[in-house]
């Protein structure tokens, strides 16, 4: 009867556990019943799970300094769908104050330059660190609080 004891008490606890280890994990999972092209905020090791089972969970962030100074700090993101899972990097550099709204908003854009000698050059160029475009899917980083949170719009393009 002693080890019946033991044997259900090891159960109890075993399933205690599990219980407790699922909720945490459940904890940090959103599940997300609105439309498409709404700001989200994804905060550290938070996972955004979408009706037709995109998922998107934010790792961590990194920052790189290059040998001209300017800093480059990135959210660190997992995206899955189905079977697949790809990490993918949402990023803002120190400079990006000296870009328009234009600039920063939009995946690419035109900058008309003047030159020295009065002439004037287009520049198109494209805003890669603001935009991941993946399965149909374009993410766009409109806010970013290292350490704490991004706030992103995903559009379905397909």
């Amino acid at each position: 009867m002693n080890t019946l004891k033991k044997t259900c008490f090891l159960i109890h606890v075993i399933l205690l556990g599990s219980s407790i280890y699922a909720q945490k994990i459940s904890s940090h999972e959103k599940s997300l019943e609105m439309k498409y092209g709404t700001v989200i905020e994804v905060k550290t090791d938070e996972t955004i799970i979408f009706k037709d089972n995109l998922s998107l969970t934010l790792e961590s962030f990194s920052h790189k300094t290059s040998l001209k100074g300017i800093t480059k700090a990135s959210a660190n993101i997992t995206l899955r769908r189905k079977q697949e899972e790809i990490l993918q990097f949402l990023s803002v550099y120190s400079n990006d104050h000296l870009k328009s709204e234009e600039e920063l908003n939009s995946f690419e854009y035109t900058k008309v330059i003047e030159q020295k000698d009065g002439t004037s050059v287009s520049v198109t160029s494209h805003n890669n660190a603001r935009f991941i475009f993946w399965k149909g899917y374009q993410i766009q980083l409109k806010e970013f609080e290292y350490d704490r949170f991004i706030k992103i719009i995903i559009t379905k393009i397909q």
